[in-house]
Order: C-alpha cells, then sequence, then structure tokens
C-alpha cells in the first residue's frame, strides 16, 4: 500500500480540521524586520539574532559592536573588529543555561544603551540564541516570558528553545517577578512535556492521530 506523505494526509481532511491559531502574516513579518539581512531577525532597536549561515552577512551589514557566540561547535570565526563573547553550551535539554541568562542580558543591555548593535547567534537561530534573547527582554524590558515569546516568534517563527531551555526560562521569570507566565504540559502528540506556548503548534498533530490514528499506520 501507498504510504501518503503527511502533507497529503492532512490535505484530505483539510476541511474537517480543527482551527489553529495562524501565525504573523509575512508582511507584518517583514515590516518588523525591515532593513535586516538575509536569515536576521531584529528583536528589538539594535538586538538581532541569526544562525551562522546568516553570520557573516549579518556582520558586514549591521556592524555590532558586539556578537554573542552561543555555539561552541562552529569552527573559530575569522579575525575582524567585531568583539565576541561565547557561551560554551551544547543545544541539550541537560545544558545549564542559567549561569548566563543574567551576564548576557546585562552585557546586551549595556551596548545597547550606547545605540550601538549587538548581534546574538547559535548555529540555527532557533533555541540557545533565543533563549539568551528572552532573557534579555524578560530583564531589562520587564516582558513576562510569555509575552517576550510571542514578540519573537512574530519575528522569527521558527523558534523553538529545546524544552531544558524553557523549563530554566519559566524559573528564572518566577525568580526575577515572584510567578511565571508559563507552564509546563504534557503533550499526546509526542508523548512528551512542552511549554503551553507550544501547544498551537501541536494541536493539529494531536487532532489528526486522535482521528486517524498514527500517520505511519494510515
Amino acid at each position: 500500500m501507498k504510504v501518503l506523505p503527511v502533507e497529503d494526509k492532512v490535505a484530505r481532511v483539510a476541511n474537517e480540521r480543527p482551527s489553529v491559531v495562524t501565525d504573523v502574516s509575512k508582511e507584518i513579518r517583514d515590516e518588523l524586520n525591515r532593513g535586516c539581512p538575509l536569515g536576521v531577525s531584529r528583536v528589538i532597536d539594535f538586538v538581532y539574532i541569526c544562525g551562522a549561515h546568516a553570520l557573516p552577512g549579518a556582520v558586514k551589514a549591521l556592524r555590532p559592536s558586539l556578537v554573542v557566540n552561543a555555539a561552541p561547535e562552529l569552527p573559530p570565526p575569522p579575525e575582524d573588529y567585531v568583539p565576541r563573547h561565547y557561551v560554551p553550551l551544547l543545544d541539550t535539554p541537560n545544558s545549564d543555561m542559567h549561569p548566563y541568562m543574567d551576564s548576557v542580558a546585562d552585557l546586551i543591555n549595556e551596548v545597547v544603551t550606547r545605540d550601538e548593535a549587538v548581534l546574538v547567534h547559535c548555529v540555527a537561530g532557533v533555541s540557545r540564541s533565543v533563549t539568551l534573547c528572552l532573557a534579555y527582554l524578560i530583564k531589562w524590558h520587564k516582558m513576562t516570558l510569555r509575552d517576550a515569546y510571542h514578540h519573537m516568534k512574530r519575528r522569527r517563527p521558527q523558534i523553538r528553545p529545546n524544552t531544558g531551555f524553557f523549563k530554566q526560562l519559566i524559573k528564572y521569570e518566577d525568580r526575577l517577578f515572584g510567578e511565571a507566565s508559563v507552564k509546563m504540559v504534557y503533550c499526546e502528540a509526542i508523548d512528551k512535556e512542552i511549554p503551553d506556548v507550544y501547544e498551537p503548534d501541536y494541536r493539529g498533530m494531536t487532532w489528526f492521530r486522535q482521528r486517524y490514528g498514527p500517520i505511519e499506520n494510515c
């Protein structure tokens, strides 16, 4: 029996799908990132995020006063004028980001208060660098973790800190504000805990499995 790809299976039941929260339109996202080099997103004025593939063009175009490198597995960068701050953590749920959240947030703020640019990157610009930027928004812009996550997702929809980092962000917010705006919840689709802000991304998958069984058995 021919096994249909996921896209084809979902298309067959498109009229029956439950509604899912949609992402911000491309037009709005492009406006929020206006002037950013390809592959780079604006976190807030003077703070940018990208993956390794976009790094050379970003450094050339933005001329940042600081680059925060959260990817120790990358080869050493070419010599240039840009000071770099290294966060030596791998993207695993067991990596301890706590010791770096405050120090990197303070370092970013120090540069931004001089109206100078900071570029934060890891390998993909999805997990480690996002975690550091979220901590900065929480501490220095007094955003809740929930608001900071949605603020960044509007600008960079692929963001996805691993669950270990998100648990640490929840504790970080609770330490600063005395309460947490995000909680970990069980996700049936993947049989794991996820932050509740990830639920819309998995809602369609859960519904499909409940109605039609595992995709591989269809």
